[in-house]
């Protein structure tokens, strides 16, 4: 959306009910919804994201605010691609990984109903190598690659003897590992920026709860608490196997960190020779040590390499998709 402003382009967002302020506040995007045209209705919690129910409740609130021949010359879908509206204008989707429906006759509406979706898409934004890959493997849809647009923090002049992590409490970020990780590493200190899920509340509780001595846990930290968090830590150590992107390491990097990431998926692509690369637990010990004592060299390095993923570098190959996609609307 910022973007898109700075364009010169007029945006209608069309959402489920959210709070804009604290939206604003927590990814440092002060005053953009004023900037636009703010079309919501009342979200439906008790159902699960991508269920039937779900599906329906969104479709059907979407249909009472737009109209098949609303005066719009492009849909840019930032939502998964079974909530595409139905609008009669050429769509965009923002691609994290392509959909893995469940097989059998009870997942068929389910099917149908997404593959009626992607067929409307004209171009897929993938967010990174790793999944353009999927999407042109899964979706006979033509994919660009366009890396999101990462917020740069500035470094710290002094360094805390910090390992760092930063994530959603949900359990496919492997976050236990930290702690099992600080437990072998008294010497560092180690600190979890934890963001509550609320699918997933015992998860990050039992987190919170079995952090060692030389564990700290700072639960849903406001944006000036993350940046100065990460701008006085030496490493960012990355947990999840097969991450789409990983904007958190990007900005890490952006902050001077040394990144410590699984050897797979977007991480793998992002720090590219600048980052230490895991497959087992047991490596990462010995890697810390290995980025502590190479930490003038590589800190650098990844300041550099964090500039790729910048804001600045966002809105120049978004704007260039979007020419190309206007150009060719009747």
């Amino acid at each position: 959306m910022r973007a898109l402003i700075n364009r010169g382009d007029e945006v209608v967002l069309v959402s489920g009910d959210f709070a804009a302020d604290r939206l604003e506040r927590f990814f440092g995007y002060e005053g953009l919804f004023g900037r636009i045209s703010l079309k919501t209705y009342p979200a439906d919690p008790r159902d699960g994201f991508g269920t039937y129910k779900h599906l329906l409740h969104h479709v059907r609130a979407q249909r009472k605010l737009v109209s098949a021949d609303s005066d719009f010359d492009l849909v840019i879908s930032t939502q998964d691609a079974g909530y595409i509206p139905d609008i009669s204008r050429p769509v965009l989707q923002w691609g994290y990984f392509p959909n893995i429906f469940p097989r059998g006759l009870y997942g068929w509406p389910l099917r149908v109903h997404y593959s009626r979706k992607i067929m409307r898409i004209g171009l897929v934004l993938a967010i990174s190598e790793y999944s353009k890959s999927h999407f042109d493997r899964e979706w006979e849809v033509p994919t660009t690659l366009v890396y999101p647009a990462c917020n740069m923090i500035q470094p710290s002049r002094s360094r805390d003897n910090v390992v760092v992590t930063a994530a959603r409490g949900v359990p496919e970020k492997n976050l236990e590992l930290f702690w099992e990780v600080a437990r072998r590493c008294p010497n560092y200190e180690f600190f979890l920026l934890l963001t509550l899920d609320p699918r997933f509340l015992e998860y990050s509780r039992a987190l919170q709860s079995t952090a060692p001595v030389n564990g700290h846990v700072i639960v849903n930290p406001s944006k000036e608490m993350y940046q100065e968090t990460l701008a006085k830590s030496l490493i960012y150590l990355h947990l999840m196997r097969g991450e789409h992107f990983g904007i958190t390491i990007v900005e890490s990097m952006s902050a001077g960190c040394v990144p410590v990431v699984h050897d797979s998926g977007g991480p793998r692509e992002i720090v590219g020779s600048v980052g230490l690369l895991w497959r087992q637990v047991d490596e990462i010990p010995n890697l810390l040590s290995v980025a502590e004592a190479s930490y003038e060299v590589v800190s650098k390095l990844s300041i550099e390499r964090a500039r790729s993923f910048s804001r600045e570098k966002f809105d120049e190959s978004f704007g260039e998709v979007l020419e190309r996609a206007i150009s060719r609307v009747p």
